[in-house]
């Protein structure tokens, strides 16, 4: 593994790390219950596979050809290439691996097994939504994410289990991030040379 992977993956993994640590102490403290939520079952894990599948084919509909159409697309489209794609550009493929698994897994058990049982589906979903703009550029991103949360969160309300959007959280992110580090080498294909 490149030095590079190893200090992505390191950050990956302090980041989700302290979120699932905070989900777990807030459990506790809160009395919440995962044992049925937790427990899986070949449904859950079929039905996370395909929902994750619907996501990318949406998520590629909307940002590659939505862009074409939508300034707000093509906004995200644009942070994508230009912020996140390139933190992933020379990462190992096992990195990429353990990154998308770690960050599915904890983001779920903090911001719909602790915070949706908390305070519901809508400000759980914003929280998540706003817990993704990293600059003042990146709230069309934030917005789009918290419809995400909102599916990802309706996943779990229509399923009571977990695993439902834990797997189709870590499949968007796996292929999302395989996607974009292939796409980052064909500038070709970038929104910079589509204004030429």
């Amino acid at each position: 593994m490149s030095q590079y992977s190893r200090q992505i993956l390191i950050r990956a993994l302090l980041l989700e790390g302290a979120l699932l640590g905070v989900a777990v102490i807030w459990k506790f403290l809160k009395g919440i219950s995962w044992q049925a939520a937790l427990t899986p079952t070949m449904a859950d894990c079929t039905i996370g596979v395909v929902a994750g599948c619907l996501l990318l084919i949406t998520n590629y509909a909307a940002i590659e050809y939505g862009s074409r159409y939508s300034s707000f697309f093509r906004t995200i489209k644009r942070l994508i290439e230009e912020d996140v794609s390139p933190l992933f550009k020379n990462v190992d493929f096992t990195a990429v691996v353990v990154i998308a698994i770690v960050s599915g897994v904890a983001e779920e058990l903090f911001f719909r097994g602790v915070l949706q049982a908390q305070i519901g589906i809508w400000f759980s979903s914003l929280v998540f939504g706003l817990a993704h703009i990293w600059k003042k550029a990146a709230v069309r991103y934030g917005i789009y994410a918290t419809a995400i949360g909102l599916l990802f969160g309706g996943m779990y309300e229509l399923s009571g289990s977990l695993w439902v959007p834990m797997v189709a959280h870590v499949i968007n992110n796996l292929v999302a991030i395989l996607y974009y580090i292939h796409y980052m080498l064909r500038p070709e294909l970038s929104i910079a040379s589509e204004k030429r």
